[in-house]
C-alpha cells in the first residue's frame, strides 16, 4: 500500500504483478534468501495453474504469454544465511550451474570493462586467487569471498593509477580498511606487497597516519587555531 495524491492509502501493484500483466521478464537475485511467503507465492505462479493471487484486492492474475521468470542464487552450503530450496520448487526451473570465472577470463573482463592495463589485470587476479584461499574470521559466512570478491576486483581495477605503488595503495584502502581484525589486514597487506613487489606504508596511507595528508592538514589547522588564540581570535 502507498498514499495517493490525496494522501489516502491505496493498493499499488508491485514490479512482479506489473510484469505478469505486461509480459516483461523478471530476474530474482539471491532467490534462496527470499522469505518463505515469497517462495510460496512463486510456487503457485510456477505450477500448472500459473497464477498469482492478490489477497489485497482478492484478484487472481494470470501471466502474459511473454512473461518469463529468472532467478539466481549462490550455493547454500558455501555461503551463510542461504537456505536450500526444495527439489520440487527447483524442478519448476531449468537449472544452469555456473562455476567460478576462469582467471584468464577475469583478466579479459578487467581489461575490456575496466580499461585496466594487462600487466595490472594479471597482478590483480593473482592477488584475488591467493586471498580467496584464505578464510576471513570476521566474515566467516562469506566463505572464500571473506577477504575479496569479484566486485571488489572490479572496483579496484577501475581506480585510476599510474604505477604498481599506487595500485597497491588503492587495493589496501579498498580491501584492508574495512576489516576489523588486524591479522586479516596484515594478510591483505603482505599479499599485495608480495605480488606487486612494493611496500605499503600504512602510516603514510591512513587518514590518521603521522605522515598522511589528512594529518598534515589537521596539524596545520591546529597551528592556525593556536596562533589565532594567541592574538585573541577563534576559529569557532
Amino acid at each position: 500500500y502507498a498514499s495517493d495524491a490525496s494522501g489516502k492509502l491505496c493498493f499499488r501493484e508491485g514490479i512482479l504483478v506489473q510484469a505478469l500483466r505486461r509480459g516483461h521478464w523478471v530476474i530474482l537475485d539471491e532467490l534462496n534468501l527470499a522469505p518463505s511467503e515469497v517462495l510460496e507465492a512463486l510456487n503457485r505462479l510456477l505450477d500448472d495453474n500459473r497464477e498469482l493471487y492478490l489477497a489485497e484486492i482478492n484478484e487472481v492474475v494470470k501471466p502474459h504469454p511473454n512473461f518469463r521468470l529468472f532467478a539466481t542464487q549462490n550455493p547454500s552450503g558455501a555461503y551463510g544465511g542461504r537456505k536450500p530450496l526444495s527439489r520440487a520448487f527447483r524442478n519448476r526451473f531449468v537449472e544452469i550451474h555456473v562455476g567460478e570465472i576462469p582467471e584468464q577470463e577475469m583478466i579479459t573482463i578487467l581489461e575490456q570493462r575496466c580499461k585496466c592495463p594487462s600487466s595490472h589485470a594479471k597482478l590483480l587476479v593473482k592477488i584475488m586467487s591467493i586471498l580467496r584461499k584464505r578464510r576471513s574470521k570476521s566474515s566467516v559466512f562469506q566463505g572464500k569471498d571473506g577477504l575479496i570478491t569479484p566486485r571488489d576486483l572490479l572496483r579496484w581495477a577501475e581506480r585510476t593509477v599510474t604505477s604498481k605503488q599506487e595500485l597497491g595503495m588503492e587495493g589496501y584502502m579498498l580491501l584492508a580498511e574495512r576489516l576489523r581484525d588486524e591479522d586479516e589486514k596484515l594478510v591483505v597487506k603482505n599479499t599485495i606487497e608480495e605480488i606487486l613487489k612494493i611496500h605499503v606504508d600504512c602510516d603514510e596511507l591512513l587518514y590518521y597516519g603521522s605522515r598522511s595528508k589528512s594529518r598534515k592538514q589537521i596539524d596545520r589547522v591546529y597551528q592556525m587555531q593556536n596562533s589565532d588564540k594567541s592574538i585573541g581570535l577563534s576559529l569557532q
